[in-house]
């Protein structure tokens, strides 16, 4: 009896301490594997951007059209956006023709760190970098852009978005131009039902719990987070004023009605209370696959166990370590699906 409780008990312990390993092994996954691979996904898009600017750049009808002087003295650094021009909504149209929801839109140049921008705010198009809200404003353009980025996971773009104080500021790199932004609002903690803040129109202090829906005759920009860090119970928001000064105008923005009615604008859901939040609702097609690649974690982690028992050489816990990390990883990749994925 002592020895059927012993072994018992023992059994128990080892559970137990493997499951503890299992747990922070997916948190050491969620904070710094997701962000291999955003890092991963960033290069790629900000190359895929860079071609674009040089495409651009070298058009005949830019090269017409282009009114910026040459610098006094020659540079060998490749041009980071285009150069500083008039530009209008039939044109912002015609470069964003081609952008299907994950391209990239631009490059953002925060205080701690620079990002490609992508359209969409999926939980597909947050894994790649910060995500441009699809029923808003360009950035660039008259009205209330919006871009949403992670906190601490998928390499964290907007990790230090409560650092930012009034009166800073930061660049956004696009297609047409390149902007500077001046933030003008403390960061603000808010509900995650308040899409207002992501709405066209002029930020307000005066009623939070009001959606503002006068029209904007100034440009712009709100940067959404989760709040706090590790948790996705609020929203921070960051809201800046574009600073005219050696960017291009700004172009008049009015929202969509049907997908092809306004041109420079993409429409998405159409309703940003709902759009906000496709990238942090659980994964419900996830729930099958992850209970497979579960199922072949415990078959493939049980195997491994006996096969140690009965032979016990480093060899065979390094053939078994082999074998059992690709499979975890596809069972915490299709986890990460299934949570919330707000953080």
């Amino acid at each position: 009896m002592r020895e059927t409780v012993r072994r018992t008990l023992g059994g128990i312990g080892r559970t137990l301490i493997a499951t503890g390993i299992l747990i922070l092994a997916f948190v050491v996954y969620e904070l710094w594997g997701t962000g291999w691979f955003t890092a991963r996904e960033q290069a790629h898009l900000k190359a895929q951007f860079r071609q674009e600017i040089l495409a651009r750049l070298h058009t005949p009808t830019t090269t017409a059209r282009s009114t910026t002087t040459a610098p006094a003295s020659a540079s060998t650094t490749p041009p980071t956006t285009a150069a500083a021009q008039p530009v209008d909504s039939r044109q912002i149209a015609a470069l964003l023709s081609h952008v299907k929801e994950g391209d990239p839109i631009g490059i953002i140049h925060m205080p701690w760190s620079d990002y490609a921008v992508v359209e969409g705010t999926s939980r597909d198009d947050l894994k790649k970098g910060p995500g441009h809200y699809m029923d808003t404003p360009y950035p660039g353009q008259f009205g209330n852009a919006a871009i949403a980025g992670h906190r601490t996971t998928f390499l964290h773009p907007f990790y230090d978005l409560d650092s930012l104080k009034v009166g800073d500021t930061f660049t956004i790199d696009m297609l047409w131009g390149k902007y500077t932004y001046r933030v003008a609002t403390a960061p603000t903690p808010v509900r995650p039902t308040d899409a207002y803040v992501a709405r066209t129109g002029a930020p307000t202090q005066t009623d939070p719990n009001r959606p503002d829906t006068r029209p904007s005759t100034q440009p712009w920009l709100t940067l959404t987070t989760c709040n706090p860090r590790f948790s996705a119970a609020q929203r921070l928001i960051v809201q800046a004023q574009l600073v005219i000064a050696k960017s291009p105008p700004p172009v008049r923005y009015a929202p969509p009605t049907t997908p092809s009615t306004v041109p420079g604008t993409k429409a998405g859901s159409g309703n940003l209370a709902a759009e906000s939040g496709l990238g942090l609702q659980g994964d419900a097609n996830s729930k099958g696959p992850a209970v497979l690649w579960g199922i072949f974690v415990a078959m493939i982690g049980a195997l491994w166990w006996w096969v140690y028992r009965h032979w016990r050489h480093p060899a065979m816990w390094a053939a078994g370590l082999v074998a059992f990390l690709p499979v975890l990883i596809g069972f915490y990749v299709y986890l990460e699906r299934v949570l919330p994925a707000g953080y």
